[in-house]
């Protein structure tokens, strides 16, 4: 693997599932959460943990379709779109959610695997960007969210913080 992809593709495992430096990750925090609450919307800016998952993952399978790597996680199960309007507020869907998150971050990765570091400077015009500008976003942008997550006042995450 280009070593500037490795880069990009060990960044993008810790933000969305590993050890990061930020904190917990993105499913870690996910996962944290019951399907009431992630679909609780009395939160500090009216969004709930499932929009910040379902928009984190939509932007990652626009990249992937891009590269050529979204035939295992396809059909899209949402309306495509940065904010989709949510399923019905069940552990069912909450789990298929969570589920399908992680099929498109496997997709993704595999296709980071596999891609030559000669692409990196290849303009993406959808986004106005370099593909590698997008690669380095894609990993900051499940930081963004699972910060969002942890801050808009769910009971989850209520807990004191120990001295």
């Amino acid at each position: 693997m280009d070593p500037r992809v490795e880069l990009i593709h060990e960044q993008t495992e810790r933000e969305f599932r590993g050890h990061t430096f930020n904190g917990k990750s993105l499913m870690e925090t996910c996962r944290a959460l019951t399907a009431a609450q992630a679909f609780d919307a009395n939160t500090y800016e009216g969004y709930t943990a499932w929009d910040n998952l379902a928009h984190s993952v939509y932007f990652k399978f626009v990249l992937l379709r891009y590269l050529g790597g979204a035939a295992p996680v396809e059909p899209y199960p949402w309306k495509e779109g940065s904010f989709p309007e949510a399923p019905e507020a069940t552990a069912s869907s909450w789990e298929h959610s969570l589920s399908y998150a992680e099929t498109v971050h496997d997709a993704y990765q595999a296709t980071l695997a596999s891609l030559k570091g000669s692409r990196l400077s290849e303009r993406f015009e959808l986004w106005e960007c370099s593909v590698g500008e997008a690669l380095l976003w894609v990993a900051t942008h499940d930081t963004y969210h699972t910060a969002q997550i942890r801050n808009m006042g769910l009971e989850a995450f209520r807990t004191a913080r120990k001295t």
